[in-house]
């Protein structure tokens, strides 16, 4: 693992504006990793900067600030996914691979095809999640997993966010490989459930102006398709 300067470093972890660990965080250094005296460990405070700290002591852990640096991490374009509920726990999957691939948020949202319903009481665990992600990969943010909306609320939402509204649709004429260079640098990305977007639903977000894009004449996995989307958008802007 290394960090925005170069250096081999440990996982980032992300803490208040004090710097202070929560129990989680400071048992998982001291007990998994077990940390010593005078290594490094990059702490940040969700806001894009990097607190680069040595180890001063473990019992009890103390850290030494060696420097603050801007993340680098960050990606020019800023995603919202709009991710359709899938079933089972691929939604942690696509949570999880969304961050590390530089989403900025993702909002749930219920379709007329899902067949799973809303359970908020998993709202914390994506978040965590999501968390863990951003550490993993470097991330100066933790992105935001809102709780699931209707599709008429991610229509309003979507459309008061601005930039390029992508929705992923195996039959739109346009691809979304030959666009990527053009687009916007806020971008909302829409991926439907298994079932995909009914033809209603397609109707409405392009009488809203919303942009249907393919990847290609194959039929895509909801969880493939978000993930894939993600890669080929951000590709076209790799610093």
């Amino acid at each position: 693992m290394y960090s925005s300067t170069g250096e081999l470093t440990m996982p980032k972890y992300f803490v208040n504006e004090d710097l202070c660990l929560n129990k989680e965080t400071e048992h998982h250094l001291k007990t998994v990793l077990r940390v010593k005296v005078g290594e490094r460990v990059i702490l940040c405070d969700g806001k894009n900067f990097d607190y680069h700290m040595k180890v001063s002591s473990t019992h009890p852990l103390k850290f030494e600030l060696q420097n603050k640096v801007e993340c680098i991490t960050e990606p020019l374009r800023e995603i919202t996914l709009y991710q359709a509920l899938p079933k089972s726990d691929k939604f942690e999957w696509i949570t999880q691979k969304a961050v590390e691939l530089g989403v900025y948020e993702i909002v749930p949202i219920v379709t007329e095809h899902c067949d799973v319903k809303p359970n908020l009481n998993k709202l914390s665990r994506y978040q965590k999640i999501a968390e863990a992600a951003a550490g993993q990969s470097l991330r100066g943010i933790i992105p935001r997993i809102h709780a699931p909306i209707t599709f008429n609320e991610a229509i309003q939402t979507s459309r008061a966010s601005g930039g390029d509204i992508l929705v992923a649709h195996e039959k739109a004429k346009l691809n979304l490989y030959r666009i990527n260079t053009s687009l916007a640098n806020k971008i909302g990305l829409w991926i439907g459930p298994e079932g995909g977007f009914s033809q209603k639903e397609i109707s409405i977000m392009e009488q809203e102006g919303f942009k249907t894009v393919s990847l290609g004449p194959r039929i895509l996995r909801t969880e493939t398709a978000a993930i894939a989307s993600i890669a080929i958008i951000q590709a076209a802007v790799i610093k």
